[in-house]
């Protein structure tokens, strides 16, 4: 456990003991949580139908590949908010690898690719064979290693892309469906197998935050940072399209709309008032850096400016730490990416 977790730790039990007891309307902040959740799987859902859809005629030579490139643009910014929410149907179903299969440590997704690629045309363009293969191969950075590499882009794309559009569906009917998990968590109680409570449910959202938050800025941020002797510019998750740096303001997005919108009415307006700023500082700094992240990191006066970003979303953690959740009710401690 690092310095910074303990002394983090420390200062959220300290404004947790200080803070007024407040009580929580939780099935009510329930309804405000699940409806930005549905927003943003539904969201998703519909931008990878679309990056199917755009997939055929793409490939036919009908329509420019700027029309299909700007879809899995959409695809992966729409995918990015529901990284952080890494428990339920995305925990169950092991959506976070089939659709953003990343950190690849070991270029699995290029020996996926390999797989598929080695198989006829019709094979590749079936979603269904895509299914069967290597998850490594069934998602965003397989499209992405397509489209920004020499390997043939084409029918694998359609495979590929289609089996994106089921697995997005997917999420939102496990999700939203008659027997989807907001159900689960509507009927929280003695009886749920998930949820003893409401304030349980409440908490689960509430740290999904804080793990996002860590993705940010100690994977997002971290692993292309490397250290001040060596950086890793193709550490960065999407450096091939350019989308790093979009990617992590739209995961930042994503959770500044769940604290304004989720927890509207459970947390006093001022303090979610003073979190937003904080987010739109990070969000400015992320455009101050004016260059690709792997470009960034790579030269010592940009990266000075990534440092900057990672240390204003480690504030953004604290904050959320300290003011969030002790107005929330819940109890706030290590982070769902400590391992404790």
């Amino acid at each position: 456990m690092t310095f910074r977790t303990t002394f983090a730790a420390l200062l959220i039990g300290l404004a947790a003991s200080a803070a007024p007891a407040q009580t929580t309307d939780h099935e009510a902040l329930r309804e405000n949580v699940l409806a930005v959740l549905e927003g943003q799987f539904g969201a998703f859902r519909d931008a990878a139908a679309v990056l199917s859809d755009a997939s055929e005629p793409y490939c036919a030579g009908e329509t420019p590949r700027a029309d299909y490139e700007a879809a899995f643009r959409d695809t992966w910014l729409a995918w990015a908010p529901l990284d952080s929410y890494q428990f339920g149907p995305i925990e169950q179903s092991g959506a976070a690898l089939t659709i953003n299969f990343w950190p690849d440590k070991k270029n699995f997704v290029g020996r996926a690719l390999r797989e598929l690629l080695a198989q006829p045309g019709e094979a590749q363009r079936d979603p269904a064979t895509v299914a069967a293969g290597s998850a490594a191969g069934q998602g965003l950075p397989a499209i992405e290693m397509l489209l920004f590499t020499d390997a043939p882009d084409c029918p694998a794309v359609i495979g590929i892309s289609g089996n994106l559009s089921a697995l997005a569906g997917g999420l939102y009917e496990d999700w939203f469906g008659p027997m989807g998990w907001a159900g689960i968590a509507r009927q929280a109680g003695p009886d749920n197998p998930v949820y003893l409570s409401p304030d349980e449910f409440t908490k689960t959202v509430y740290t999904a935050l804080d793990f996002g938050l860590t993705r940010v800025a100690d994977t997002r941020l971290g692993r292309p940072l490397g250290s001040y002797e060596r950086s890793f510019p193709t550490r960065a998750e999407g450096w091939r399209s350019g989308l790093s740096n979009r990617i992590i303001g739209a995961q930042l997005g994503g959770i500044a709309e769940m604290v304004r919108d989720g927890f509207a009415g459970a947390v006093p307006a001022g303090e979610i008032d003073e979190l937003m700023a904080v987010v739109d500082q990070a969000q400015a700094r992320l455009e101050a850096l004016a260059v690709p992240l792997a470009e960034a990191v790579d030269d010592p006066m940009t990266r000075i400016r990534v440092e900057g970003l990672q240390t204003q979303v480690h504030y953004l953690q604290t904050k959320l730490a300290q003011d969030i959740g002790p107005a929330l009710g819940v109890e706030t401690g290590f982070s769902a990416a400590d391992g404790d």
